[in-house]
């Protein structure tokens, strides 16, 4: 595992116009489009699981993953927290140990994972699992 960098140790400077430059881009990158974004969830978790995750029904998602029709803002928003969560559930854990984590009384988080996942989005729970890869939570 990557450790993190010394705090101290200084960091290039990157300019807001190189980086809003390259964010005009990935909206249109193949990899991030909103369809290649559900077909990688429904790889990963399956129709059943994703569906529910992003309050729609498994139609929409069908839908959104084969092109035919595309989410509005929120649902692309939607689509991208899910990718991060299950990227760093990927990073952190096995397939059986990511689903065990996320079902489990979580005293970090004061409820399960997956629960505050749907009440709070992603950021939490990564953070959770972020606490967790450095060793300090179980």
């Amino acid at each position: 595992m990557e450790q993190p960098q010394d705090a101290s140790a200084e960091e290039p400077v990157v300019s807001a116009t190189t980086v809003f430059a390259s964010l005009s881009e990935l909206r249109d990158a193949p990899g991030y489009s909103p369809k290649a974004i559900a077909e990688r969830l429904i790889n990963s978790l399956g129709k059943d699981a994703v569906a529910p995750l992003l309050g729609i029904s498994v139609d929409l998602l069908d839908r959104w993953a084969s092109g035919q029709d595309a989410p509005n803002a929120d649902g692309r928003l939607r689509l991208a927290d899910l990718d991060a969560l299950v990227g760093h559930l990927h990073g952190a854990f096995t397939p059986a140990q990511a689903m065990v984590w996320m079902c489990s009384p979580n005293v970090q988080l004061g409820s399960r994972p997956i629960d505050v996942y749907r009440t709070r989005g992603s950021a939490p729970v990564i953070g959770a699992i972020r606490t967790r890869a450095q060793g300090a939570f179980g």
